[in-house]
């Protein structure tokens, strides 16, 4: 991997980087340049955040708080133990800037960061995984104690299907109950997930169903701000999703990976047989996130909505970042380049 040290060993699986990991050998910076956002009734040091996907754990959400990230996205959890994917679950693979009109259907896997080590993309394949309620409460509780000044800690969950829409409502509003007795700052449903096989991978592309998760949690969680994430809609998707959600909503975060089939030089299932498709995101994502965010800022003004863009997407050095501060996020998030890049907050922010 050259010069890349990321803080995820993508050498090994998910269990041993939830067990053994962060990986960090560097130094901190005890201050760095301020930009103060308020969110979600606080007030967070600068706009720039880890969406829900890196921070495995509690150690996780500590080292990327230290590191100058403010909004950090606790990882996908759910209401029971899920397993995670089998190993690998990070690839690099060989893609160019996608356009967001026409995003390629396969993609080949790569042995080294393409086209370079500063414009990464991988394939990721986790499948939501989740230790039990107990130890997930348990260690958000102890992190959220730990932050400092300045920092603020959102809980995403995901409903587990069962089989009926309506045990997958009640699993989001269970999985959202055990979010709020932690006392997390925002609470964020996840109906995105390019991973998992079952109904709670693509929510978001239903909005009425959307918008009835919504309703019964904000019900169920009351006074808690309330984000959603969701993958890449454009144009009319969009804004028939906004127009039905966003009456719920204090954030939308976006956006998530997208579902590729992902193949070795051969043409074969570069994850194994039966994981044909998963999530690529990183560098590659850059031009689908802006057009997404800009779109969802014009929406969000053109409705009149009232909630936060948590923008996320090939936010891999400043420049992409300030792309999607100016398209309209209020938060710019970074998942892949921050995993690749630990200093990337303190390069955004120190230059002003």
């Amino acid at each position: 991997m050259g010069n890349l040290k990321p803080a995820y060993r993508i050498d090994r699986d998910y269990y041993y980087n939830y067990d053994q990991g962060p990986f960090f050998e560097g130094e901190f910076v005890e201050s760095l340049p301020k930009s103060p956002v308020e969110i979600f009734g606080g007030i967070i040091d600068y706009p720039i955040g880890v969406p829900a996907g890196l921070l495995l754990n509690g150690r996780w959400v500590e080292l990327y708080a230290k590191l100058g990230f403010c909004l950090l996205v606790y990882k996908t959890v759910r209401s029971r133990p899920h397993p995670c994917h089998p190993f690998p679950n990070c690839l690099f693979v060989k893609a160019d800037m996608f356009d967001p009109e026409r995003i390629p259907e396969v993609i080949t896997v790569s042995d080294s960061p393409y086209p370079d080590e500063k414009r990464v993309t991988i394939t990721n394949s986790f499948g939501m995984p989740s230790a039990s309620p107990e130890e997930w409460q348990e260690d958000m509780e102890r992190t959220k104690a730990r932050l400092p000044e300045g920092a603020m800690l959102v809980g995403s969950g995901v409903g587990t299907y069962e089989g009926t829409s309506w045990e997958l409502v009640r699993d989001f509003v269970r999985v959202a109950s055990m979010l709020r007795e932690v006392g997390v700052a925002a609470i964020e449903l996840n109906f995105s997930c390019p991973n998992v096989g079952k109904g709670e991978g693509a929510i978001y592309r239903d909005p009425e169903f959307s918008a009835e998760i919504l309703a019964a949690v904000r019900k169920a969680v009351r006074d808690v701000p309330l984000v959603v994430k969701i993958g890449l809609l454009l144009g009319r998707e969009l804004e028939e999703f906004v127009s039905k959600c966003a009456f719920f909503l204090e954030g939308i975060s976006g956006l998530n990976s997208i579902q590729m089939r992902v193949v070795d030089e051969f043409g074969r299932p570069a994850l194994g047989e039966g994981r044909e498709r998963s999530g690529v995101c990183g560098w590659a994502l850059g031009r689908c996130s802006e057009v997404f965010v800009r779109q969802l800022a014009e929406l969000k003004e053109r409705l009149k909505a009232d909630f936060s863009i948590l923008a996320c997407g090939g936010v891999v050095d400043r420049e992409s970042f300030l792309r999607l501060k100016e398209a309209g996020a209020d938060v710019v998030m970074s998942c892949t380049g921050a995993m690749f890049n630990p200093y990337l907050a303190k390069e955004v922010r120190s230059l002003g």
